[in-house]
């Protein structure tokens, strides 16, 4: 796990009728981003000088021999690796006996070897979290790779002719890139619903995609992996029994080799399945090798926070376990003071201070002496596990269930579905209300996922000037992630997939890169130079999950006659590692609690950005309406305002701390 930063001339000053390649201030870029890897630092120059790779190491594996940047044998091929790349004691050794010549332990040479082998193919041969950056010094030629599911960040931009890529944006600045807004981008919520970022000319490299840069400058992005669904139409042959099997082995699979590392390893715990299941099966499979294992169990406790705290119930998870458990105590005014800071690192907004609470729970772990833990993530996208799916479970029937099982007569499914849209659902004490405008459904199996997920961090069209508006047209988020997908891809939502299945690939192709594995995974954790492992995000494992029908996710209907059971297959492959209260416990998301307007933090940090200075250097934001919305907040805590302040605060600090320039248009 680590951080990189790069470039590559894709023009050149000439002298002397020869090209020119000015060095670029690598050392100071990877100064930027020196929490990603405090322990060893590299960097290698082309001999023409066009193209440079530079990295900063938190070392887990292979601690003495792993330093970066790798070169092959031949010194022709060189690479910059973030990430964990799993099974690699095997496939080195496979590899060597075919006659590669490794020069570290390191599974980050994997990525070099595979690419001798493959080319571009190699990213098929990578399993686990990574984003690659590699220089053909033969082929003249970059290739940029990242991870099928944007575990790690990767992001490019072009600067005066120089291609340049980095694990955190804040690195192009040495670099001599100059920050602008990119408002297009801002009004349609591009940091979450598609490639953009809040920054002009800068783009994240798609989940599992890479791309490659020629030496005349010319740059392909191509996808190597893809998420498939069953055809809905056609019943699935395999027993409910073998698929709890399947999910059970490949869970245990995922999780053995996520225990592989040559540092101390724990668990991020919470009051939930995922968390619990990761805790039970690595006790599981540690005490195969030695009984008197344990794991170490870290959990974030919200004082005074009510449904938001699940401290206690992550305690008695950890004591059925029998792990070492460390809790954090947070309290609404110390996630108030850090806020500042976790936006600087995630480098776009956040509507919730659940991005804090992460932020400071990675900090509370490296303080005990941790590098590495395990976390939950992904499985909600595969498993079906939160609320908002529901609908598109009902919206149609699933005949693809062996033998019609967890299925709900279709009369009771079309009644439970008109209610909901009519009513609107719950998500903890959120009111959602169901979208009877869309304006995208029809290109989406009907389903309004996109126009629901759009809510979470949109702002209120009221606070942009008329201008920008008028520039850029109204905001339109839903159609901005639709578009972020391919249209083969959209043509099978509509055709081919069970909608709950469309929406999944939805929320793990924007939602869960864009905003949780950024907010509440990498960049938060590598703040404080901690590396996450994530088993839910094991694609073999996605993949077997994926093929599964979705009655045996979320069971419709079960023989006691209770309806939605989520994530009921993983339930039932994971009860003899998890507790009974963990079993029968209805999913609840990892949200922070809002912040009592009353309280002297919140308005403190309010009075420190929301003002009309701060408001007026953005340049796209009206100040009458920013001043209605706070005192509206302060007055009765709205919640809508209350998000709205957060995402404003966001645009403010980064302003800041970037030294952004204004932008009216």
């Amino acid at each position: 796990m680590c951080g990189f930063s790069a470039y590559f001339y894709l023009d050149y000053d000439s002298k002397n009728g020869k090209p020119a390649f000015p060095r670029l201030d690598l050392d100071a870029s990877l100064e930027s981003i020196k929490s990603r890897g405090p322990d060893s630092r590299g960097t290698y120059v082309s001999p023409c000088g066009r193209c440079a790779l530079g990295h900063v190491r938190l070392s887990i594996i292979d601690l003495e021999g792993g330093k970066q940047p790798l070169s092959n044998h031949a010194n022709t091929i060189h690479a910059v690796v973030n990430g964990e790349l799993y099974d690699h004691d095997r496939l080195i050794d496979e590899l060597t006996a075919q006659g590669h010549q490794f020069k570290t332990r390191s599974d980050s040479e994997l990525a070099l070897h595979f690419y001798e082998d493959f080319d571009v193919d190699f990213v098929q041969k990578l399993r686990g979290e990574f984003a690659v950056a590699i220089w053909d010094e033969r082929k003249k030629q970059f290739i940029v790779a990242r991870d099928r599911f944007g575990i790690k960040p990767v992001y490019y931009t072009i600067y005066n002719g120089i291609f340049m890529v980095a694990s955190e944006i804040k690195a192009f600045l040495a670099l001599g890139w100059k920050p602008e807004w990119d408002l297009n981008s801002i009004v349609n919520e591009g940091p979450i619903t598609d490639y953009r970022t809040c920054f002009k000319g800068v783009y994240k490299v798609p989940p599992a995609h890479y791309m490659t840069v020629s030496a005349s400058g010319s740059i392909v992005t191509q996808q190597y992996w893809d998420a498939e669904y069953p055809d809905k139409r056609v019943e699935d042959t395999r027993s409910v029994d073998e698929m709890i099997k399947g999910v059970h082995d490949r869970f245990l699979e995922a999780v053995r080799l996520r225990l592989r590392a040559d540092v101390p390893l724990g668990i991020y715990l919470s009051g939930g399945l995922d968390s619990s299941a990761v805790a039970g099966v690595a006790t599981h499979l540690l005490r195969q090798k030695d009984p008197n294992a344990k794991v170490e169990a870290f959990s974030i406790s919200f004082t005074d926070a009510g449904i938001y705290d699940e401290g206690y119930i992550a305690e008695r998870t950890a004591k059925f376990c029998d792990a070492n458990f460390h809790k954090m105590s947070v309290t609404q005014e110390e996630m108030v003071e850090n806020f500042e800071e976790a936006i600087w690192h995630t480098e776009q907004p956040s509507s919730n201070l659940n991005t804090v609470g992460k932020f400071m729970l990675s900090r509370f772990v490296r303080d005990k002496g941790y590098k590495v833990v395990m976390t939950g993530e992904g499985s909600d996208e595969h498993f079906i596990g939160y609320s908002f799916f529901q609908n598109d479970y009902l919206r149609e029937p699933d005949h693809s269930s062996p033998g019609g099982f967890g299925t709900i007569p279709d009369d009771e499914r079309q009644k439970m579905l008109d209610e909901r849209l009519e009513m609107g659902f719950q998500f903890l004490d959120y009111n959602l209300q169901v979208e009877k405008r869309s304006k995208t459904a029809h290109r989406w199996c009907n389903s309004t996922m996109q126009d629901v997920m759009c809510r979470f961090g949109s702002l209120n069209v009221n606070f942009y000037h008329q201008n920008v508006l008028d520039y850029h047209g109204m905001p339109e988020p839903a159609t901005s992630m639709l578009n972020s997908l391919s249209a083969v891809t959209r043509e099978k939502a509509r055709q081919k997939w069970h909608p709950v299945h469309a929406s999944l690939y939805l929320e793990s192709r924007t939602f869960l890169p864009n905003v949780l594995c950024n907010h509440l995974g990498d960049r938060i954790e590598m703040a404080h130079s901690i590396e996450a492992r994530t088993p839910f995000l094991d694609h073999p494992l996605c993949e077997y999950v994926n093929s599964l029908p979705p009655s045996v996710k979320l069971r419709g209907l079960d023989d006691d006659g209770n309806h939605l059971n989520e994530k009921w297959i993983l339930k039932k492959a994971m009860e003899p590692y998890i507790t009974q209260e963990i079993f029968e416990r209805t999913k609840h998301p990892y949200i922070a609690p809002t912040s009592n307007p009353e309280e002297d933090a919140i308005v403190k940090i309010l009075n420190k950005w929301i003002v009309k200075e701060k408001i007026d250097k953005l340049g796209f934001i009206k100040w009458d309406f920013v001043q209605e919305q706070k005192e509206l907040l302060i007055k009765t805590g709205h919640r809508g305002a209350y998000k709205d302040m957060l995402v404003l605060m966001s645009y403010c600090i980064l302003s800041d701390r970037f030294g952004i320039p204004p932008a009216y248009f």
